[in-house]
Parts: structure tokens; sequence; C-alpha cells
């Protein structure tokens, strides 16, 4: 017999095994495969179902998205009063029943993770899914205090999936066939599955999703990443150049950050000079002054920086000669 905690270990393997992550140029296509048995004579039939997350859309994006949403059904997923004056910066169910399931394919199907937070395929009606959906919009600390959760933003939702209560994740995607979530990788966009179970009509959970330690730690954003690439963006625009998503742009920050701390960087100056002199010319980390810099930071000697000055230093006295 299995120890609780082996049990609960076991648990988290299952549901990591029932995801998988494909390319943009895939999902389409496995979308429009899942939605299928619509044709065919059973009685409960998928639906398909985007979910849009206006808080993360600015611009002239934002009003075109909010345009095309008059096109299909769509429902707000925050509707407590309280909250009223969120609704259009919140989450929003969008259903293609209003046309169909293609015409929303076709909108929004070949387009990144700007837009689409989430795709759903389920066979509860969209009032359902969306009183559903509803009941998961706040969580708790041990202390009662009462926060808003953003369980469909996609770097929410895997952390949710892996470490939240068994009993409220099985809870949460009982009714979905799958929920599709795009993914930024340094490498680009994919989008993983999560497969639900399948079911019609969701039972009440018993409580709330109260957060543990664990899930806690796991959803509070480090800001320095964020830091970075708004510096990066801003002082140094051609190192993305290409890179239209994000996501994308910050899990290349992310990735040498995690590289720099793997070699030893620890200083947050040392950490951001690594960074931004990888970002500026990837080739540099097999250079020999480079690696020597990199070394004589993580034990404790000069700056990471200064191989930026030594570097224009020596330029200066080139030129001169």
């Amino acid at each position: 017999m299995m120890k609780p905690e082996q049990t609960g270990q076991a648990e988290q393997a299952e549901q990591a095994d029932k995801t998988r992550s494909v390319s943009l140029e895939e999902l389409p296509g496995l979308l429009w495969g899942e939605l299928q048995d619509r044709h065919g004579k059973a009685f409960r039939v998928p639906h398909l179902y985007a979910l849009v997350d206006m808080g993360r859309i600015q611009g002239e994006l934002r009003k075109e998205v909010a345009d095309k949403l008059e096109n299909f059904g769509y429902m707000h997923l925050l509707d407590d009063p309280k909250y009223a004056q969120l609704k259009w910066h919140s989450a929003q169910l969008v259903s293609g029943l209003k046309s169909d399931d293609a015409a929303l394919l076709q909108e929004w199907g070949g387009c990144d993770g700007r837009i689409v937070s989430a795709w759903i395929v389920s066979k509860m009606s969209m009032p359902d899914l969306a009183r559903h959906l509803r009941r998961a919009a706040f969580a708790y600390d041990k202390n009662n205090a009462r926060y808003v959760l953003c369980y469909y933003d996609p770097l929410v939702t895997p952390i949710l999936h892996r470490l939240a209560d068994r009993d409220w994740v099985n809870w949460l995607f009982m009714p979905m066939d799958s929920w599709w979530y795009p993914v930024s990788t340094p490498m680009g966009e994919t989008w993983s599955r999560i497969e639900g179970g399948g079911g019609s009509i969701p039972f009440q959970p018993e409580k709330p999703l109260v957060y543990s330690d664990e899930l806690w730690e796991a959803l509070v954003s480090d800001a320095f990443p964020y830091q970075i690439l708004d510096s990066v963006e801003k002082e140094h625009p051609t190192f993305f150049q290409g890179i239209d998503c994000y996501g994308v742009r910050l899990a290349k920050v992310e990735a040498l950050l995690e590289a720099g701390r793997s070699q030893g960087l620890d200083v947050r100056d040392d950490l951001f000079a690594y960074v931004l002199g990888l970002l500026d010319e990837p080739a540099r980390a097999g250079e020999p002054r480079w690696q020597a810099a990199v070394q004589e930071a993580t034990a404790g000697g000069a700056l990471l920086r200064t191989y930026f000055t030594d570097r224009e230093k020596q330029a200066n006295e080139e030129s001169i000669k």
C-alpha cells in the first residue's frame, strides 16, 4: 500500500500524463478532430469555446478583439457585483454556437496566445460551462482572505493542474473533454493539452480552493525577469527583432537567468549583465574572455558588467592605433 505522500505523487504523475504539447500549426486540426462527434448521432456532442482574457490584450488589438466578440456568443466569467468594473479586464468565454465552431476556429485558431488564453472542448452548454467556471473565480489563503484566481492565465493553469488540491483540480476540469493553453519557450510557442473528465453537470466542490504553502510559492511571480525584459525592450529593442510574442521574449530572459544562476551567478547586477550579453550575442557564451569574466564574477571578483567596459576600452585603444 502506498503512503499518503506517495499517493499524491502518483496522482500528480497521472495528471502530467494527461498533457501533451503541439505546435501552433497542428492545433486547429487537432481541435477540429475533437469536434467530429458533432456530426454523429450522439445525444451530447462536443462544442468549441475560446477563453479570451481581455486583461492581457492591449492597444489596438484590444478594440479589434472586442469588436469581433460581437460576432460570436460570449459571457463574462467574473460576475461578482463587487468587481463589476473589472468585467472587461478579465476572462470572457466565447462560443462559436452563434455562428459555428468552424467560424470561431477560423477566426482565432491560427493566432498565437496573445488573444486566446485557452481553447476548451466540452459537451456542456455555454451557460452551464460559464456558471461552472465562475465558481473558480476566487481562492482563499489560510486566513480566509479571498483572492481573485486567474486560473485561465496560461502561466497559472499548469501550476494549478500540478499543485492544487486534487479534488479541486478534478472538479475544475471534469466538464471539459480537453483544455488547451499556450506555452512560451525560448524557441517559440507551443500548445499543451490537459485531458478533462468529459462530464456534463459538474458536482459542487466541497470547499473552494485554499492555497497551500507550496502552491502559493509557485504562483508568486519573480519580478526580476519582467524588469529585465522591460529594460531590454526599451533600451535594446533590436535584441528581440522578429519575436512578436511577449511570452517567448520572457521565456528567453528566464532561460538565460536560469543559465546564469546555474553557473553560480547570484548578484542581480551580474545576472542582468549575463542576460544582456547573451541576448546581444548568443555566441559570446563560448568566448574565453566571457567565460573568464563569468568565473571571476562568481568568485566574488569584478562585476560582470566590467566585461563590457573593458571591451569598449580595448576597442577604443585599437581604433586609436
